[in-house]
């Protein structure tokens, strides 16, 4: 599926990538004050709380792909289904748009003898039940705190409601697809209409196969859901512990260095965090960087305007936010994939 070759070069990029992002800390902070408060001035057992709080958001991801599956496929394995849902951490992490973690794990699915129509499906669901609690999650923020935010950060509000519609037509997009016959057959039409178009028509002109492979799936998975309501709620309950415990893993990083927060201010790091994702997730780069860190540090430095150093600690609190959040999740995502290729090999081993 994923040469090792093609790892490879994915990987090199997101070093790259992290290079050109230590460079720019250089232009935008005084990176001896951040590196002194990094190195120096950190609380480490916040730190811990901060590494025990990402490998819940893991487990509850992953749990969350885990029922979907097993309830569709009940050869597969608790541990394979685990495995194959950590792996999404690392494919999502080394390409662009996180687009990376479901071509592997419907070639892992199938591996594990899951009819592709059934993949496929069961992972169109978990898709969907992701965008639906990150808009649910988003909306409530964004209604909660839309002055107190308006006040700080107006000169990204813009960035704010553009990703947040983004976001909301994906979901919008998906459900119409699954529920509507009408839906498929005038996007279908839409995508024709614009292969016409010359300079776009060697990317477009094959692709009406596909898309209605793709609204088959699609319509299938929902009705799935009509008959798996239970199934389909636990997965979105998953999905809720886990954005919940990932969009609060901030509060915890400034308090291990050195910011003062009460815990009313729990709520609005959460969504902070959340706005600031919202904000980064459609930038074009693996795991959004460069968008995630920027919208990240602009957003919480107006939380620490009473600070004298607010930047620096806006910046400190981004490299440690990232470092747990992003570079950690590609290692951890990086042994689920070696774990489950290993049982592969193991089982090949014992069939021949």
């Amino acid at each position: 599926m994923y040469s090792k070759k093609k790892i490879v070069k994915s990987l090199i990029l997101v070093l790259a990538i992290l290079l050109v992002l230590i460079i720019l800390l250089v232009s935008i902070g005084d990176i001896r004050s951040i590196m002194d408060v990094v190195l120096h001035h950190t609380n480490y057992a916040f730190i811990a709380v901060c590494i025990g709080m990402v490998l819940l958001y893991c487990l509850f991801i992953q749990l969350s792909l885990t029922v979907l599956v097993r309830k569709k496929c009940k050869e597969i394995s608790f541990k394979d289904a685990i495995f194959i849902g950590g792996s999404e951490f690392f494919f999502n992490g080394i390409t662009p748009f996180s687009s990376g973690g479901q071509p592997f794990q419907v070639y892992a699915l199938k591996s594990k003898n899951m009819k592709l129509s059934d993949s496929t499906s069961t992972l169109l669901l978990n898709f969907l039940a992701y965008q639906i609690v990150m808009n649910v999650i988003s909306v409530v923020c964004l209604i909660v705190y839309y002055t107190r935010l308006k006040q700080q950060v107006d000169n990204l509000m813009w960035l704010l409601i553009l990703g947040f519609s983004i976001n909301l037509f994906m979901m919008l997009f998906i459900i119409a697809i699954g529920t509507t016959k009408i839906a498929g057959k005038i996007i279908l039409k839409l995508i024709r209409f614009i292969a016409k178009i010359k300079f776009l028509k060697r990317f477009l002109a094959d692709k009406d196969e596909a898309f209605q492979i793709y609204v088959d799936e699609m319509q299938r998975a929902f009705k799935n859901v009509i008959n798996e309501k239970g199934t389909m709620a636990l997965a979105l309950l998953f999905k809720l512990i886990a954005l919940l415990i990932y969009y609060a893993i901030p509060f915890f990083i400034f308090f291990a260095i050195g910011v003062k927060l009460s815990f009313k201010d729990l709520f609005y790091v959460t969504a902070m965090t959340s706005f600031a994702l919202t904000i980064s997730v459609w930038v074009p780069t693996p795991g959004a960087s460069g968008g995630a860190e920027l919208a990240f540090t602009t957003l919480f430095s107006g939380l620490l305007l009473n600070y004298s150093d607010a930047n620096n600690l806006a910046v400190s609190g981004m490299l440690l936010w990232r470092l747990l959040t992003y570079y950690f999740l590609i290692v951890y995502g990086f042994i689920m994939y070696m774990l489950f290729e290993r049982g592969n090999k193991n089982e090949d081993r014992t069939i021949y």
